[in-house]
């Protein structure tokens, strides 16, 4: 692809979300379109192409439609537990704990699952609007963190996993050590907006999926992943002259831009042939500034979509939250290093 044709469509990729509220809750067919752009305007399509497109996005897809329906199927019981453990759990420690274990199974259930079960359970802790809110975006932290570890988990992690040729285990390995101590950090923080006493008010509207709603979701996620796929191919040989240019720290902050451009498209354009402690690195940064805007990440999405947080709000919590984390693992990063 040349690269006058690169820049128009790598722009429309990054900045059409950003431009038309319609794109960005459309975000997944308008990547699949561009994908198929991208690949006309370069080598083409060739067998071995459309059959990893159309593979690569199976498992996270079915993922995606099992979990939400063992979800649906499993609602009242969780609605019961919580019930019983507001008796006998104050609330901080409650949420913490719930927060921990939801992003630590994210990346078994998917994390547009784990996003829909945080927020039935924010419903169920009785909080007021504005501690709802925070508790949800330090949630999606953790979420966004813990669901790298396998394939199923996000789309960033089945690309990354894909373009490192890393088995289904291969990622947690390579970001396990790292991952869970912002899990648990994420989460402490979500306890510590909870403070406060259980009240009486009645809790949030529940999460309600149809069936339909299940099978247009996991749809969804598939085009995501097939037109990520395809931007990836298209745009690997420009990535690689560009990005391999790129100190290690200064690709590490450059990926705060994920903040406002989902994740999962930077890891299809930047992983290409890496070293594996630079990817980790590049990887790091993309997960925690994923969470500090509301298109960053699909739990975020998904999250935001259900409890109509606005940008401002998430971004007042979200930004700071994401730059005190960001500073953290870099100061980690290079004293290890």
């Amino acid at each position: 692809m040349n690269h006058p044709s690169a820049a128009v469509i790598l722009a429309l990729l990054l900045f059409g979300p950003l431009a038309i509220a319609k794109i960005e809750h459309n975000i997944e067919l308008y990547c699949l379109a561009l994908g198929v752009l991208a690949t006309l305007f370069g080598t083409g399509f060739t067998p071995e192409l459309v059959s990893e497109a159309l593979h690569e996005p199976v498992a996270i897809s079915v993922a995606v439609m099992v979990a939400a329906l063992l979800f649906g199927w499993t609602r009242r019981r969780l609605d019961r537990v919580f019930d019983r453990l507001r008796n006998q759990v104050s609330r901080p420690v409650l949420t913490a704990a719930t927060v921990f274990a939801i992003a630590s199974i994210s990346s078994l259930i998917t994390a547009i699952v784990a996003a829909l079960v945080l927020v039935e359970v924010t419903g169920l802790l009785h909080f007021s609007r504005d501690k709802r809110v925070r508790v949800t975006v330090a949630g999606c932290f953790a979420i966004g963190l813990g669901a790298s570890l396998t394939p199923l988990g996000e789309p960033l992690s089945t690309l990354a996993a894909r373009a490192l040729n890393l088995g289904f285990f291969g990622l947690f390995g390579l970001l396990a050590p790292w991952v869970f101590p912002g899990v648990l950090v994420s989460s402490i923080v979500a306890g510590a907006f909870a403070r406060g006493e259980y009240d009486e008010a009645p809790a949030g509207a529940h999460v309600r999926q149809s069936y339909a709603a299940i099978f247009v979701q996991a749809a969804k996620v598939f085009a995501f992943i097939a037109g990520l796929v395809l931007i990836s191919s298209a745009y690997g040989p420009i990535a690689n002259e560009y990005v391999s240019k790129m100190s290690s720290d200064l690709l590490f902050w450059a990926n705060t831009v994920s903040a406002a451009l989902d994740n999962a498209t930077l890891v299809a354009l930047e992983v290409h042939s890496m070293a594996i402690p630079r990817a980790r690195e590049a990887i790091l940064a993309l997960l925690v500034s994923g969470g500090m805007l509301i298109p960053g990440n699909l739990p975020n999405i998904v999250s935001a979509g259900a409890l109509r947080i606005g940008s401002g709000a998430w971004a007042k919590i979200g930004v700071p939250m994401g730059l005190v984390m960001l500073g953290i693992y870099f100061a980690v990063i290079k004293l290890l290093g």
